[in-house]
């Protein structure tokens, strides 16, 4: 059970670790939502999902860059932006929703893949 225990938190920590290092090198500042994009609208798609555009300032220079899947946002609506300041055109925005979540829920499948592999040497006695 120490061995299925301690291959989650492994996996939880490995990202954890990955994303706390780009919080503390990331450069903040305050962007405004341009528009919203629409994509996947054809009939073979499982539906159309959406991003928000966003534009920031940073090094006297202006970027652009579209938000995470699926959060519709008002035109004209300020948020949050990290970038790396070598880096500024990988923008994120600077959300539990867009910076943290999709990545929780990309842990699953190895947790689950872990679960699976380390559950399965678990043997039942039979009377």
């Amino acid at each position: 059970m120490f061995i299925f225990l301690g291959g989650l938190v492994l996996i939880g920590l490995v990202y954890y670790l990955y994303k706390i290092q780009f919080i503390n090198q990331a450069q903040q500042t305050e962007g405004v939502v341009t528009k919203n994009y629409i994509h996947g609208i054809n009939k073979s798609d499982f539906g159309s999902t959406f991003s928000a555009e966003i534009r920031f300032i940073a090094r006297d220079s202006i970027y652009t860059f579209l938000g995470p899947e699926g959060q519709l946002m008002k035109k004209g609506e300020l948020v949050p932006v990290a970038y790396l300041a070598d880096n500024p055109e990988e923008a994120i925005i600077n959300t539990f929703d867009g910076y943290w979540l999709n990545g929780l829920i990309w842990c699953l499948l190895p947790g689950i893949f872990w679960a699976a592999i380390s559950l399965s040497f678990i043997q039942v006695k039979r009377n």
